[in-house]
């Protein structure tokens, strides 16, 4: 049999893509680490990184997590401030700092590491379109822009629009499982804690929410985004309504009205973590945005794309020390990744659906969080 070019392709260099190829360090395996883009690029999101970042990389190597916490294009973060539709606001300490991190940088970051490992060979600037199983040769054969590639296991890391997704496992969009949003840079925004996440949600969104997070440059990224099916149903343009709430938003637009725009309001769209799909198959397994991982009630995601990258690719070391890919040996992976992310994705989809648009109810849990500090206590652990 003609050997694969390759044991592993990951298909994806963001966040999940990286991680999962550092996870295969001194495992001797040949990882192809493949990207449409070449790096440093930039990619639209909220830029912020959740406090369990640096232990997943740590869980690899202490290596990883002390380059990690030596970035300095980060800005800590100590609070998240949620403000109710009535304007009132309620402060959340994390028990560890999460981050705010450019994804410029923490992209360029995490594909530096991940191509500095000896069994990592980078392919920027190729894009995959199309993915098939060669049964007679035990192997997947890739085609992508720049010519064929062979190998024997797929990690499909390649986001919300992921191409082993859609032709692997269940690409479908699914309206009441998806959420949309726009983000732009600002400086000169007023009141702002630089070491809290701002949360507000407001009429406008009732399925969504409005964000300002402080970056370490001293602008913010600023965006807002709800699920959808709201979008759709209501015929929102994003863009226009985020113009709309720095401009006249009865509190918000005051912090604003020094603030300057620094480039385009950028949208993107996120397949959220309310529904399973199969992330795992013979040969094959998603990680990150690709598999369906983002939080429904925050949009978190770059948490999740890391650490189900850090499973895959933990997963693949075993399959090559088992020469075990079947469908039932793979689904070790699915078990894993659900079992960390699957009981507080379902608890956030509660949230969105149930408490966020009831704002009545959302103004008095706010008020009593006020009045009672034993229920702020309780509604700190069920949030965070």
């Amino acid at each position: 049999m003609i050997a694969p070019d390759f044991e592993v392709a990951v298909i994806g260099a963001g966040p999940a893509g990286s991680t999962a190829a550092l996870a295969m360090h001194n495992s001797g395996l040949r990882v192809a680490l493949i990207d449409l883009a070449t790096f440093p690029r930039d990619k639209t999101c909220g830029d912020a990184v959740a406090a369990y970042v640096p232990k997943v990389l740590a869980t690899i190597s202490p290596a990883f997590s002390a380059a990690f916490q030596a970035l300095p294009k980060k800005q800590s973060v100590h609070t998240c401030r949620v403000v109710a539709p009535n304007g009132r606001s309620l402060d959340f300490k994390f028990h560890e700092s999460g981050n705010v991190v450019k994804r410029i940088d923490l992209d360029n970051f995490l594909y530096e590491l991940a191509i500095g490992q000896t069994h990592v060979i980078p392919l920027p600037g190729r894009r995959v379109n199309s993915i098939v199983y060669k049964p007679d040769q035990n192997f997947w054969e890739l085609q992508t822009s720049q010519g064929r590639l062979t190998a024997r296991l797929i990690i499909g890391c390649d986001g919300a629009n992921s191409v082993v997704k859609k032709q692997l496992s269940d690409g479908r969009l699914h309206p009441q499982h998806h959420s949309a949003a726009v983000r732009a840079y600002f400086t000169g925004v007023e009141g702002v804690n630089p070491e809290s996440f701002e949360l507000h949600f407001i009429k406008e969104l009732p399925l969504g929410y409005f964000w300002i997070f402080p970056e370490s440059d001293g602008s913010f990224n600023v965006g807002l985004g709800a699920l959808s099916k709201f979008i759709s149903d209501k015929q929102v343009n994003l863009r226009d309504l985020l113009h709309h709430v720095v401009t006249n938003h009865i509190t918000i637009a005051k912090r604003f009205a020094n603030a300057h725009q620094v480039g385009d309001v950028k949208g993107f769209g996120l397949p959220l973590g309310s529904r399973k799909i199969p992330i795992s198959g013979p040969g094959w397994m998603l990680c990150g945005d690709a598999g369906n991982l983002i939080d429904p009630l925050t949009g978190e995601g770059i948490g999740q794309a890391m650490a189900s990258g850090r499973y895959a690719g933990w997963m693949a070391v075993d399959c090559f020390k088992h020469q075990n890919f079947s469908e039932v040996f793979m689904k070790r992976y699915d078990r894993q990744v659900y079992k960390k992310f699957w009981a507080a994705h379902r608890k956030s989809y509660l949230m969105q659906r149930y408490l966020v648009p009831r704002f009545g109810f959302f103004n008095k849990v706010v008020e009593l969080a006020h009045w009672s500090p034993a229920f702020r206590k309780w509604l700190q652990r069920a949030v965070l």
